[in-house]
């Protein structure tokens, strides 16, 4: 994966990611998905990729069966 690394800490767990900024896009990448957002000029990229980063963590374990 290219781009900048993340890293956030949910329940005692590390999950990584990378993210990327197209135009006025950014868009994180994980082992099991991505997600995308429009950026805010209020808010710093690396927030933002840490907040879609959480979501995609956060879907990840309501799944059916997830071992996160």
């Amino acid at each position: 994966m290219s781009g900048h690394a993340i890293h956030i800490k949910v329940d005692g767990r590390t999950y990584s990611g990378t993210y990327k900024v197209d135009r006025r896009i950014l868009t994180v990448t994980t082992t099991y998905g991505m997600k995308s957002a429009e950026i805010n000029p209020r808010v710093a990229h690396e927030a933002l990729a840490h907040q879609l980063l959480q979501e995609l963590v956060q879907q990840e374990k309501s799944r059916k069966g997830s071992t996160l």
